[in-house]
């Protein structure tokens, strides 16, 4: 029986040495995510406090005080009070995150107020709408000094969106 399986070794049999299949590829291309804002964050106008506090305005425009900043130092507003405002354009359907900042400082010459606690409306998984939107509503937290300077304090904030 050796001698039978020696004699079929000069016959061998081999496997094809290379194959080759073809390999599916696509990709896709989104439509821009852009934000742009509608409205400024403002705090309003507030008489100088005598003691430093805050003013805290919600996403939702809803105003709360502390410390020296009371109630009883916000006076009749000339000009609109509210949260920062912004459209967030993209694909429809498309989750997407916002990242806000820690800090921001609005400024009046030399003199400054810190920004702080930012907070939007946007929740974790939110989607662009089928019109393909998302409307952004931003608030923050305002630290006013004791006897803070009279005067218009402005800056600005970076807010940025990222789909998902």
């Amino acid at each position: 029986m050796a001698c039978a399986l020696a004699g079929l070794s000069g016959t061998a049999f081999a496997a094809p040495s290379s194959s080759t299949v073809s390999g599916a590829a696509q990709a896709v291309i989104l439509t821009p995510l852009t934000i742009a804002p509608v409205n400024a964050l403002q705090f309003g106008q507030l008489t100088r406090p005598t003691a430093a506090g805050t003013v805290v305005m919600s996403p939702a425009g809803t105003i709360t005080t502390t410390g020296g900043v009371l109630t009883s130092t916000a006076i009749a507003q000339t000009a609109s009070r509210g949260p920062g405002t912004f459209t967030v354009v993209g694909e429809a359907g498309r989750a997407f995150s916002v990242s806000l900042p820690t800090v921001a400082t609005l400024r009046q010459g030399a003199r400054n107020m810190r920004l702080s606690t930012f907070r939007s409306n946007w929740t974790a998984g939110a989607a662009l709408s089928a019109s393909r939107t998302f409307a952004l509503s931003v608030g923050a937290t305002l630290h006013v000094g004791a006897n803070q300077t009279t005067g218009t304090y402005t800056g600005s904030y970076t807010v940025t969106v990222t789909y998902q």
